[in-house]
C-alpha cells in the first residue's frame, strides 16, 4: 500500500487516535465526520482491499428525522371529527347530498333581540319542497315592520307571490324570471350555503352521540374560544356560536346560531338567533295554497294588461313610422320635380 495511503489511513482511522480525538459538540456531526473518514482514507484501506482494485464511491445513508407521524383523527361524519367540524364545505356538501331529489320540510325562527333578552322582531318561515322541485314558502312577521305574511307557490311553471301587510290588504304578483331562478336554486341547495358560512363562522366541538334506528347523531356545542368574524360593511363586529345536530351521513337535522352585534343596530337589537330544523324528510306533501286560484287570475289580467299596453305601444309606434315614411317619400317627390 502507497505510504500517502498508510499515512492517511492511520490518520483517520487509528483506534488510538480516534479515542484520543476531540468529540464532536452534537451527535448530528457523527454521520458526516464517517463520511469524511471513509472519503479520506483512499485507496479502500479502511476496507483492507487491494491495492488494484478501482476505489468505489460511498453514498451516505440518510438521517432519520425525529418528528413523529401524525396519528389520523377519526372522522364521525364528512367534515365532523371528535374536534368539531374541519372542513364545512364538506360537511355543507354532505348536507345538500341527502336531501338531493327528495321531499323536506325546514323551519326557520330568525329572532332579533336587545341586550336584555326582549324580542323587537320575529321572522317564522315554513319551506316545503316536493321531490320534483316544486315548492311553498310561508313567511311571517311580527314586531315593528309593515309586512305581516308572504307566502310563495312555485307550480313549475310560474313562482306565484301574495304579500300581506299589517292593513290585511293582500296583493298578488308573479315573480320576475331573475327572482324565480335565484328563489329556485336557493330551494335546491337546502340551505347548504347556510351551513357552510355558519360553521366557518363558529368553532364547535362534539359534546354527546344517540343512536336511533341505526342513525348516529353528534350533538355540537360552541366551542370555548369563539372566531372573530371581520367587521360588517356597517362597522358592527360580531361573535357567532353555534348549537347543531349532525347525522353521520353529515345532514344537518338542526342548529340553533346566535350572532351577537357588537353594537346595537338602529332599531335596539343586540342579538340575532336563528333556529332551524329539517323534518319529514321523504313525506313532505306540497299543495297548491288557497290563494292560488285568486292570485292566478290576478296576474293573468296584469300580464293581458301589459301585453295590451305593450301592443298598443307598438301599434302607436308603427303608425308614427308610417307617417314619417310618407312625408319623406313625399318630400322626396317634390325635390325630384324642382329639380326637373
Amino acid at each position: 500500500m502507497p505510504e500517502h495511503c498508510e499515512e492517511r489511513r492511520l490518520r483517520c482511522c487509528d483506534a488510538s487516535e480516534c479515542r484520543s480525538a476531540p468529540r464532536p459538540r452534537t451527535r448530528r456531526l457523527l454521520p458526516l465526520l464517517l463520511v469524511v473518514c471513509v472519503v479520506l482514507a483512499g485507496c479502500n484501506g479502511v476496507f483492507g482491499s487491494d491495492a488494484g482494485t478501482p476505489e468505489r464511491t460511498l453514498t451516505p445513508a440518510a438521517v432519520p428525522t425525529d418528528e413523529p407521524t401524525p396519528t389520523p383523527v377519526p372522522q364521525l361524519a364528512p367534515g365532523l371529527t371528535g374536534e368539531g367540524v374541519v372542513n364545512a364545505s364538506a360537511l355543507a356538501a354532505a348536507h345538500d347530498a341527502t336531501l338531493d331529489d327528495t321531499s323536506f320540510t325546514v323551519r326557520r325562527t330568525v329572532t332579533y333581540r336587545t341586550r336584555n333578552g326582549t324580542s323587537i322582531r320575529r321572522i317564522e318561515s315554513v319551506t316545503r319542497v316536493a321531490d320534483d322541485g316544486r315548492f311553498r314558502i310561508t313567511k311571517r312577521w311580527n314586531g315593528s315592520t309593515p309586512l305581516r305574511r308572504v307566502a310563495y307557490y312555485d307550480d313549475g311553471e310560474r313562482l306565484l307571490v301574495a304579500t300581506t301587510g299589517t292593513d290585511d290588504a293582500t296583493t298578488y304578483r308573479q315573480a320576475s324570471p331573475g327572482t324565480v331562478v335565484a328563489q329556485r336554486s336557493s330551494v335546491a341547495a337546502a340551505g347548504s350555503r347556510r351551513i357552510e358560512t355558519m360553521f366557518v363562522a363558529g368553532e364547535t366541538v362534539v359534546a354527546g352521540r344517540t343512536e336511533r334506528n341505526g342513525t348516529t347523531v353528534y350533538r355540537l356545542v360552541p366551542a370555548e374560544t369563539l372566531r372573530r368574524s371581520p367587521e360588517t360593511t356597517t362597522g358592527l363586529g360580531r361573535a357567532v356560536s353555534v348549537e347543531a345536530r349532525v347525522t353521520d351521513r353529515g345532514r344537518v337535522r338542526s342548529y340553533t346560531l346566535v350572532q351577537r352585534l357588537s353594537g346595537e343596530g338602529s332599531d335596539g337589537a343586540a342579538s340575532i338567533v336563528v333556529s332551524t330544523r329539517y323534518s319529514r324528510v321523504g313525506s313532505t306533501d306540497v299543495e297548491r295554497p288557497a290563494w292560488y286560484g285568486t292570485a292566478l287570475a290576478a296576474t293573468d289580467v296584469t300580464t293581458a294588461n301589459r301585453t295590451g299596453a305593450r301592443t298598443e305601444t307598438a301599434t302607436t309606434a308603427t303608425a308614427a313610422t308610417r307617417t314619417v315614411q310618407r312625408r319623406e317619400r313625399r318630400a322626396t317627390a317634390i325635390a325630384v320635380g324642382q329639380a326637373s
